[in-house]
C-alpha cells in the first residue's frame, strides 16, 4: 500500500485510510484519506463517481468538518476521468481570474501552475486577492515527480494565534489596514513566469478605458494604470488578511497570504493598507509557522485532492521533472 500506513474502516460508504503525512488538527486526521472498498473501484471510475453521487450530502458535510479530502487508489487515469469526479459532486466551476497562466485541458479541467517545477509557489487561498473566490478545489496528479514537488497544505484557522503570539503588534495593524498588492504586469505574455500575463491577457481587452473598467468589476482592483512602454499597474485592496468563518462561527482564519509574492521585486509587492512595508522577520515568522502546520503530501498517480479553499491554504514544493498535476475550481 505505499505510504499507507492502515485502515480505519468504513467510513459512510467509503474507506477510510491512513497516511504517514497526516496530522491530527482539531481531533480529526488531516487529510482525511478514502480508498477503494473493493476490486470494482480499483477498476471502473464510474464506481467512484456513483459512490459520489449516492454520498453527496454526505461528503459536503465532510469537506467543511474535515477540509481536505483525498481519493487514492481510484482509476483516475485521465483529465476526463478527473473532470467526470469532479462534476460528480455538482458544483458549479468557477472562473480562474489571476496573474499565472492556465491552460484548459478539457472542460472545466487547467493546468495547475505553469511556473517551473523548481520554484516554490508558497501557501496561499486561491483567488484570495480577487473580487470573488472559490469554496473548493480539485487537484488530480496526473504525473507523480521522482522527487520532491510535494503539494504542501495548512490549516487556516491555526495560523492567527500563532501569529498573534509571535509578532502582536503586527497582526494589530494588519488587522486595522488590511493588504495591499501592488502588481506591474508585463507587456507581453511571458511563459514560465509566476506572474506572466499581460494586462490584456489579464482582462480580455486591449482598450485601456475597458481594461480599467474590468479590473474594478471583475477583479476589484482600486486603481488600474497602463503605461507607456506596454505594461501595466494593479493595486488590489485593502484585503482582509484575517477573516472569520461563515459556516464555523468564532473560527478566524489567515486568509491572505504576505508572502510567496517577490519580496523585494518591483514588479510585485505587498504592503499593509497604510501603505507601511511588511518587516521581512514578520514574513519568516509567516514561513516558520506554515511549515510547522503543514502537511506535505506526496501525491501518486491517480490521487483527487479536494481542498476546502475557505480554510485551507495550499503550497508547492519544488520538484524534478516530470510532474503534471490538473486543477478544477468550484464555486
Amino acid at each position: 500500500m505505499g505510504s499507507l500506513d492502515g485502515f480505519n474502516g468504513g467510513v459512510g460508504d467509503f474507506v477510510e485510510g491512513r497516511l504517514a503525512e497526516q496530522k491530527v488538527v482539531d481531533g480529526k486526521l488531516f487529510p482525511k484519506v478514502f480508498l477503494p472498498a473493493n476490486d470494482v473501484e480499483r477498476e471502473d471510475v464510474q464506481a467512484l463517481v456513483q459512490k459520489i453521487r449516492s454520498n453527496k450530502a454526505w461528503l459536503e458535510d465532510e469537506v467543511v468538518k474535515s477540509n481536505t479530502l483525498l481519493f487514492r487508489g481510484f482509476p483516475v487515469r485521465s483529465a476526463e476521468d478527473f473532470k467526470v469526479v469532479v462534476e460528480a459532486f455538482g458544483w458549479e466551476e468557477q472562473q480562474y481570474l489571476g496573474f499565472s497562466p492556465r491552460t484548459k485541458i478539457v472542460d472545466r479541467v487547467f493546468t495547475a501552475n505553469e511556473a517551473p517545477l523548481h520554484h516554490q509557489i508558497d501557501f496561499h487561498h486561491e483567488m484570495s486577492m480577487m473580487k470573488d473566490w472559490p469554496s473548493k478545489l480539485f487537484f488530480f496528479c496526473e504525473t507523480a515527480p521522482p522527487e520532491g514537488g510535494e503539494s504542501a497544505i495548512a490549516p487556516s484557522h491555526l495560523i492567527p494565534p500563532l501569529m498573534e503570539k509571535t509578532v502582536p503588534e503586527f497582526v494589530k495593524k494588519a488587522r486595522e489596514f488590511g493588504l495591499l498588492f501592488k502588481i506591474t504586469t508585463p507587456s507581453q505574455d511571458v511563459p514560465n513566469s509566476l506572474i506572466s500575463k499581460s494586462w490584456k491577457t489579464m482582462l480580455n481587452t486591449s482598450d485601456p478605458e475597458e481594461a480599467k473598467k474590468r479590473a474594478a468589476d471583475i477583479l476589484g482592483c482600486m486603481h488600474f494604470e497602463c503605461h507607456d512602454d506596454g505594461t501595466a499597474g494593479f493595486k488590489l485592496g485593502p484585503l482582509e488578511i484575517i477573516r472569520m468563518l461563515e459556516k464555523e462561527k468564532g473560527k478566524e482564519v489567515w486568509f491572505t497570504t504576505i508572502a510567496g509574492y517577490g519580496q523585494g521585486s518591483k514588479n510585485q509587492l505587498l504592503m499593509l493598507g497604510d501603505e507601511s512595508t511588511i518587516p521581512i522577520e514578520v514574513v519568516e515568522a509567516f514561513k516558520s509557522i506554515m511549515d510547522e502546520q503543514c502537511v506535505n503530501l506526496k501525491l501518486k498517480d491517480g490521487d483527487v485532492l479536494l481542498l476546502n479553499n475557505l480554510a485551507v491554504q495550499h503550497g508547492r514544493r519544488p520538484s524534478k521533472p516530470p510532474r503534471k498535476v490538473l486543477v478544477s475550481v468550484c464555486k
